[in-house]
């Protein structure tokens, strides 16, 4: 054989090799990323079922923290039990805090992202427009509450009997986390 066929066939079978090597590193890892990206649903499913969890304790205690203060304010027992609702106030604000913590997960596993399973980007859509619920609604409650202790103070004050509340002291405010101009959850 000639030297230009042998150079033929060794560069023939070089290509081969490379082009057989490319192919196999291709596709292990389109298979490496569609693993990570069934693990990555995964964790969004798990992480919004905390989330959801956390948000129906919300809603429940939220319901009895009406049921129990907010529904019926008295202003001979405002003073009374005003300890013990600031505790209660603050356990709902825990809550509050603990779903934040859920909602910074799911933003970094649902940024710009699209996953090939319908249900968790359905989560990923959703849990923006529950968390403003939910910081909202809390917002509004604490409004609610410190009006009530204005009209406690006012009314203590014309009695003339100098037993006055201090508000409930929060930083959160309204928000608008899901950037569509609106404030869901925003009760005034």
């Amino acid at each position: 054989m000639d030297s230009k066929k042998i150079s033929y066939i060794l560069m023939t079978f070089s290509f081969i090799l490379i082009v057989s090597g490319s192919v196999s590193s291709f596709v292990a890892g389109l298979k490496k990323d569609q693993a990570e990206t069934y693990r990555r649903v995964h964790v969004v499913n798990d992480e919004f079922e905390v989330f959801s969890t956390n948000t129906t304790v919300f809603e429940e205690y939220r319901d009895t923290l009406y049921k129990d203060f907010l529904s019926d304010f008295y202003f001979d027992t405002m003073y009374q039990n005003d300890s013990k609702l600031k505790n209660r106030l603050s356990n709902y604000e825990n809550i509050v805090d603990e779903i934040a913590k859920n909602t910074k997960e799911l933003k970094s596993l649902c940024k710009n992202v699209y996953y090939p399973d319908s249900e968790a980007n359905s989560k990923c859509l959703n849990y923006k427009n529950i968390y403003e619920q939910v910081v909202n609604y809390f917002v509004s409650d604490i409004k609610l509450y410190n009006g009530y202790v204005v009209k406690y103070n006012e009314y203590a004050k014309d009695k003339e009997q100098f037993l006055s509340i201090q508000k409930y002291s929060t930083k959160k405010d309204f928000i608008d986390y899901n950037g569509d101009k609106k404030y869901d959850g925003k009760e005034e």
